[in-house]
C-alpha cells in the first residue's frame, strides 16, 4: 500500500484488480510477510461491497480478533486470512458468505466459535472446494460439524486443529474430493463408511476399497497406526501424484501392482515393517517420481541398477533396512539426484556411488564397504555438501582431493581402517562445519591449514595416532564448539600464551583431550579461555535445543563421549551440555580455583593424572554439575563440605585419592556408595564402615573398607620369576617392548592404574622398571 497514490486510478494500484467492465474493486491481493498492522473495523475495506477475492494472509495483526464487518462482503469468493496471527473466534455471521469458494484460516488464533454457527457456515457454502483450517483451534468444534460439506470440495485440510470425537463418515463420500488432510488430531476418531470401503477402523487396515478414489491426487496417511499390508488396490489410484504412508506399522510385501502409479512423484514408506526382497518394481516406478523413502523397513536383497536409471529422482531414502549388495549399471540416468542415503544397511564390497552432477548428500555409513575409498568417483561429485563414510571397513589413505570440495560443510569417515597422515591442506574447505575423523590410524600431526576453515564447529580426531603438541592454534577457529582429541600421542604442557588473545576457545562447550601424554602443570588461565563454559545466565534462557549444522540438511552432530563413566554415543547434543575431560594425561600441581568459573559445566573429568594439593572449594560454583570425577590422583586434605550443595551432582568419583577426615553429609553426596571413596586410607563416616575418632567412643579407627578390588591381581613378579623360568625372560621382553611403545593402550593404562595406586599408598615399588 505504500506505492499507492491518492488521486490516480486505484485499478493501476500494487495489488488491486477491478472489473474490465464496471471498474469495481473485485480483488485485493495485500499479502505481507508479518508487517505488524491493524485491521479496524470501520476500515473503508469493509466498503467494497463487489469484492470477490481478498488476500491478507501473512499479515501482523498481532492478536486483534477477526472483524465482524467481513460478513458485509456478501459476493466474497476467496478468503485468505493464513499467517496473519488474529485471536479470537469466527465471528458470528461468517455464515452469510454463502459464495465462497474457498477458505484459508490456517495458522491463526481464533478458534472455531459457536459450533451452531460454523455448522451453518460450512452448510450454506455449497460452492466450496477448498477449506484451510490447519494449525486452528477447533477444540470446542464438533466433527459432526462436517457433516454436510459441499460436494464441490476438491481439498480439505483439518491437520493438526484440536479435532475430537468421532469424524462423520460422509466426508468419505464426497465424489470429487482428491486432497485430504487430517493427520495430527490424536482424539479423533475416523470410521471409513462400508458403502464404499470395507468396513474398519482406520487405526487399523487400509481398505481394498480405497482404489475406488480414482480421482484422488493425494493420499497422505502418516502416522495413524496402521496395520496389515498395503492394498493392491492401491494400484489402481492413477491419478496419484503424492503418497505418504510413514511412521506406521504396515507390514508384508511391497505391491507390485503400485507401479501402475505413473504419474507418482512422491512415495515415502518410512518407519513400517515391509519386508522381503528389495523389489525390482521400485525401478519400473513413474518416470516423474522425484522422491522415494522406504527406510526404516525390513528390506533385504540387493538394490537394483534399475531404481538408479529414475530421470527424475532426486532424494533417496533406503537406509535402516537389511540390503546386502549395489550394483550401478553406468551410464545411470540419475543426473538430477541430489539425496542419496543407504546407510545402516549390511552392504558389502567395494564402495560405488552413482554419478550425478546434482549430489550434495551422501551416507553410506553403517555398512560392511571395504577396500579404499573412491576417489575419482567422489572428488568429482564439486556440489558434495555432506560426505558420510563412517562405520565400514574402508582402508588406505584419506584422499586428498577431497580438499577440493569447496561446499562440503560435514565430513565423516570415522570408524574405519584408514591410515597415513593427517590430511595436510584444508585451505579451500571454508565451507567446512563438521570434521570427524575419530576411530583409524591417522598419524602425523594436526594441520594448522584447518585455521582457514571458519565456520568449523565440530572436530573430532580421537583414537588415532595423532602427535604434537596441544594445538593451541585452534583458538582462532570462531565458532569452534566442540573439540575430541583423546585417545592419541600428543603431548607436553598446555600453555596459553598462544592462545586467542581475547576469548580464546570462545564458543567451546566440549572438550576431551583425555588418555594422551600432556603433563605439567593445569594454569589458571586455562579456565579462561572458556567463555561458553562460563555462561550460566545465558543458558537459563535457552529452550531445548540441538547442536546442528546450518547446511539444508540440518544435520545433528554425533560424538562419542565418556558421560557419568561411561562410553556412550550421543546422536544430538544439547545446546547447553558442557563438558571437559582431561583424565588419564599426566598433569601435576594443584587444581586451580578458577575451575569453578565455568558454571554452566555439565561434566569434570580429571581423573587418572597426578595432580596434588585439595579439592578447590570453588567447585560449589558449578551448581550445573551432573558428573564429578577427581579419582586416582594424589589429591590430600579433606572434602570441601561445600560439595554437598551441589543438588544436581549424579555421579561422584573420589577414590584412589589421599583424603582424610569425614565424608560430608546432607543432600546429594550422601546418596553416593562407597565407590566413590574407595581408596583413601584416612576417610571416615557414612557410606564407609570406618567411624571417625569418637564416634563410638573407643577412639579407634574400624576396618577400611576401601581396598582396591585389583589389589595384587595383575601381577605378582616373585610368583611369575619362580613358577614359569625361561617364560619370565620373554614376558619381561615383552612387557618392555609394550610400555616402550605403549600398545595396546588399554592394558598399558590398566597397568599404569594399579601401579600409581600402589605407589601413593607405599605398598609396592617395582624391582623392575621400563
Amino acid at each position: 500500500m505504500a506505492t499507492w497514490k491518492e488521486g490516480s486510478d486505484c485499478c493501476l494500484w500494487e495489488g488491486v484488480t477491478c472489473d474490465h467492465f464496471t471498474s469495481h474493486v473485485v480483488g485485493l491481493h495485500l499479502d505481507c510477510p508479518f508487517e505488524t498492522t491493524t485491521l479496524h473495523p470501520d476500515s473503508s475495506l469493509f466498503h467494497l461491497r463487489h469484492l470477490r477475492s481478498l488476500d491478507l494472509s501473512r499479515n501482523g495483526f498481532q492478536g486483534s480478533t477477526i472483524p465482524s464487518n467481513f460478513t458485509q462482503l456478501t459476493n466474497l469468493a476467496h478468503l485468505n486470512l493464513s499467517r496473519s496471527r488474529f485471536s479470537g473466534h469466527i465471528p458470528l455471521g461468517f455464515s452469510h458468505l454463502n459464495k465462497l469458494v474457498s477458505l484459508d484460516l490456517s495458522f491463526n488464533g481464533p478458534n472455531g466459535g459457536d459450533n451452531h454457527d460454523f455448522s451453518n457456515l460450512l452448510l450454506n457454502a455449497t460452492g466450496l472446494s477448498k477449506l484451510v483450517l490447519h494449525y486452528m483451534d477447533m477444540s470446542n468444534i464438533k466433527p459432526s460439524s462436517f457433516s454436510n460439506l459441499s460436494r464441490s470440495l476438491t481439498y480439505i485440510d483439518l491437520s493438526e486443529c484440536g479435532l475430537a470425537g468421532n469424524f462423520p463418515e460422509s466426508v468419505f463420500r464426497l465424489p470429487n474430493l482428491q486432497v485430504f488432510l487430517l493427520g495430527y488430531n490424536p482424539l479423533l476418531s475416523v470410521q471409513f463408511p462400508s458403502s464404499n470401503w470395507t468396513a474398519g477402523r482406520l487405526k487399523l487396515t487400509i481398505p481394498a476399497s480405497i482404489g475406488n478414489l480414482k480421482s484422488l491426487d493425494t493420499l497422505l496417511l502418516e502416522n495413524c497406526s496402521l496395520l496389515g499390508s498395503i492394498p493392491a488396490s492401491i494400484g489402481n489410484l492413477t491419478s496419484l501424484t503424492y503418497l505418504d504412508l510413514r511412521d506406521n506399522s504396515l507390514s508384508g510385501k511391497f505391491p507390485d501392482i503400485l507401479s501402475n502409479l505413473v504419474r507418482l512423484q512422491h512415495l515415502s514408506l518410512r518407519c513400517n515393517k515391509i519386508s522381503g526382497w528389495f523389489p525390482d518394481v521400485f525401478g519400473n516406478l513413474s518416470q516423474e517420481l522425484t522422491l522415494l523413502d522406504v527406510s526404516s523397513n525390513n528390506f533385504t536383497g540387493p538394490i537394483p541398477s534399475l531404481i538408479f536409471n529414475l530421470p527424475q529422482l532426486q532424494y533417496l531414502h533406503l537406509h535402516h533396512n537389511f540390503l546386502t549388495s549395489m550394483a550401478i549399471l553406468l551410464p545411470s540416468h540419475t543426473e538430477k539426484l541430489e539425496f542419496l542415503d543407504i546407510s545402516y544397511n549390511m552392504i558389502e564390497g567395494p564402495l560405488s556411488i552413482p554419478w550425478s552432477p546434482s549430489l550434495s548428500y551422501l551416507s553410506v555409513a553403517n555398512n560392511k564397504f571395504a577396500g579404499r575409498i573412491p576417489y575419482r568417483m567422489i572428488c568429482n561429485l564439486t556440489i558434495l555438501s555432506v560426505i558420510n563414510l563412517s562405520n565400514n571397513n574402508l582402508s588406505g589413505e584419506i584422499p586428498a582431493c577431497l580438499t577440493n570440495l569447496i561446499q562440503l560443510s560435514t565430513l565423516q569417515l570415522r570408524m574405519n581402517n584408514l591410515h597415513g597422515s593427517f590430511p595436510s591442506v584444508f585451505g579451500n574447505m571454508s565451507s567446512l562445519e563438521n570434521l570427524d575423523l575419530n576411530g583409524n590410524t591417522l598419524g602425523g600431526s594436526l594441520s594448522q591449514s584447518l585455521t582457514a576453515c571458519k565456520k568449523l564447529e565440530v572436530l573430532d580426531v580421537g583414537n588415532n595416532e595423532i602427535s604434537g603438541v596441544f594445538p593451541h592454534w585452534l583458538s582462532s577457529l570462531p565458532v569452534l564448539k566442540v573439540l575430541i582429541l583423546h585417545s592419541n600421542s600428543f603431548h607436553g604442557p598446555i600453555t596459553t600464551e598462544s592462545m586467542n588473545p581475547v576469548d580464546g576457545f570462545s564458543m567451546l562447550r566440549i572438550l576431551d583431550i583425555s588418555h594422551n601424554y600432556f603433563d605439567g602443570l593445569l594454569p589458571a588461565t586455562l579456565f579462561h579461555k572458556f567463555p561458553s563454559m562460563m555462561m550460566l545466565e545465558e543458558f537459563e534462557k535457552t529452550g531445548v535445543e540441538y547442536l546442528e549444522t546450518s547446511s539444508i540438511y540440518n544435520e545433528y552432530y554425533t560424538v562419542v563421549l565418556t558421560v557419568k563413566g561411561q562410553e556412550m554415543m550421543i546422536t544430538r547434543i544439547l545446546t547447553i551440555f558442557t563438558t571437559m575431560d582431561l583424565s588419564n594425561n599426566d598433569f601435576r600441581g594443584s587444581i586451580p580455583e578458577a575451575i569453578g568459573e565455568l558454571e554452566s559445566l555439565k561434566h569434570l573429568n580429571l581423573s587418572h593424572n597426578s595432580l596434588s594439593g585439595p579439592i578447590p572449594s570453588s567447585l560449589v560454583n558449578l551448581t550445573e554439575l551432573e558428573a564429578l570425577d577427581l579419582s586416582f590422583n594424589q589429591l590430600t586434605g579433606v572434602i570441601p563440605p561445600q560439595l554437598a550443595s551441589l543438588t544436581s551432582l549424579e555421579k561422584l568419583n573420589l577414590s584412589q585419592n589421599l583424603l582424610r577426615g569425614p565424608i560430608p553429609q546432607g543432600n546429594q553426596i550422601q546418596t553416593f556408595d562407597n565407590a566413590s571413596y574407595i581408596g583413601n586410607q584416612e576417610l571416615c563416616g557414612p557410606p564407609l564402615s570406618k567411624k571417625c575418632n569418637g564416634d563410638d567412643g573407643d577412639g579407634n579407627d574400624h576396618h577400611d573398607d576401601s581396598e582396591p578390588e585389583f589389589d595384587g591381581a595383575l601381577f605378582d613378579w616373585a610368583f611369575a620369576g619362580a613358577g614359569y623360568g625361561c617364560g619370565l625372560v620373554i614376558g619381561i621382553s615383552a612387557a618392555y617392548i609394550m610400555f616402550t611403545i605403549r600398545k595396546p593402550r588399554w592394558l598399558v593404562d590398566m597397568i599404569d592404574k594399579w601401579i600409581r595406586w600402589q605407589q601413593q599408598n607405599r605398598r609396592w615399588r617395582p624391582a623392575i622398571t621400563f
